[in-house]
């Protein structure tokens, strides 16, 4: 399970995530999707562990606050990107 509460993150001085809210039942996939730049790296940064968050409350599987894990260790709890663009995906023809 993973659930987001009044999630910000920001770069320095530019303010990115303004309260992001989301809650993904265990053992389903989520994907995030947008325009450019909307937010959807630096919300799965923040969530990984790969930024800090300025704000919210970031809760993984049995209570854990992701926002104090290291992100190797948010990794093994079954957090992964899956980036597009980087051929990640091989095309079928």
């Amino acid at each position: 399970m993973l659930s987001i509460d009044n999630l910000h993150a920001d770069y320095g001085k530019v303010k990115v995530l303004h309260g992001i809210s989301l809650h993904v039942p265990k053992a389903k996939v989520v994907t995030l999707t947008g325009s450019n730049g909307a937010g959807k790296t630096t919300t799965m940064r923040a969530i990984s562990g790969m930024i800090k968050p300025t704000g919210g409350e970031i809760t993984m599987d049995e209570g854990a606050q992701a926002k104090h894990i290291d992100s190797h260790k948010i990794a093994r709890l079954g957090l992964a990107h899956s980036p597009e663009g980087r051929r990640v995906l091989q095309r079928c023809l």
